[in-house]
């Protein structure tokens, strides 16, 4: 079975779970978005996950994302303890209007569960020819290391950013979280400093609880998002973006450097994890929602 054939079941279960048609069909392509990148934990693999925390009273299916403040280039928005796939998405859709107003969006999410793929989100920029970021907070504690070395009070932060690069995208994710879903762990040297900015931009400008004050797990606190939207054509425009994109993207290919940096040719036929199918075949029993294959 494949990404583009789960898309009905997904929101037919997020439906049965209370959740409006509009914002089910955003949650399910998220999920799917991350799925067709190869982050399966970040896609289907997180439904049953949420829909725990819809039957726990900690996710308000049906809650509607408000707009707290605004600027041409700014918004904060409370996601009101809804899906993150929802706010998130909304906020990259604001900060990708604003950036083609005034040059960039930047866009706060407060109050929101977690969004899943950060990379996801920074891709919906790079889609529209604009470079994408997206920052998340989260409660998720990173464990001691064997010498005794620990970064409890940043928790693993996921961060991302897409840049539009001919028909597709180019695009890295990284985290402080080591075994996460992100390509790359960020050195303890990194994340240190690179871990406060993110704190601030996440909780400091939201005013929201720094991840070491979260002490309840990551879906039981609310988690905070950043979504930047930038248009190459405020500043020296997308032709020349695209030749230095390029040269930067040889120079890393021929130097052997370990970055990771991939490009972002989701595919919508890649085939479903096979542990994820069951863990999505189960649902369907205990929803008791049609599997694709036999509506």
């Amino acid at each position: 079975m494949t990404v583009a054939e789960l898309r009905p079941f997904l929101i037919q279960v997020l439906i049965k779970k209370g959740m409006y048609a509009y914002e089910a069909e955003i949650v399910a392509d998220r999920l799917l978005d991350a799925d067709a990148l190869g982050r399966p934990q970040e896609g289907c693999g997180s439904l049953a996950r949420y829909l725990d925390c819809m039957d726990m009273g900690d996710i308000d299916p049906r809650a509607i994302s408000l707009r707290k403040s605004e600027t041409p280039a700014t918004a904060l928005i409370d996601a009101n303890e809804g899906m993150g796939q929802v706010a998130a998405t909304k906020a990259m859709e604001t900060a990708v209007e604003k950036a083609r107003a005034v040059g960039i969006g930047m866009v706060l999410v407060a109050n929101s569960q977690q969004l899943g793929c950060p990379l996801v989100y920074a891709r919906l920029a790079a889609q529209q020819g604009l470079i994408g970021l997206c920052l998340s907070s989260t409660a998720e504690k990173i464990l001691p290391r064997e010498d005794g070395a620990t970064h409890l009070f940043l928790g693993s932060q996921p961060m991302a950013y897409a840049i539009p690069y001919g028909e597709t995208s180019l695009g890295f994710d990284f985290s402080f979280q080591p075994e996460s879903n992100s390509k790359v762990t960020l050195p303890t040297e990194l994340s240190a400093p690179l871990g406060l900015l993110h704190a601030v931009l996440t909780c400091g400008l939201t005013g929201e609880r720094m991840p070491s004050e979260k002490t309840r797990g990551p879906h039981l606190e609310r988690t905070e998002h950043v979504l930047v939207a930038i248009n190459p054509e405020a500043f020296a425009g997308i032709a020349k973006l695209q030749r230095k994109t390029e040269a930067l993207e040889e120079y890393f290919r021929q130097h052997g450097l370990p970055l990771d940096v991939q490009m972002l040719s989701a595919d919508p036929f890649r085939p479903i994890n096979p542990e994820v199918l069951s863990q999505l075949q189960a649902i369907a029993v205990r929803a008791k929602v049609p599997w694709p294959e036999q509506a």
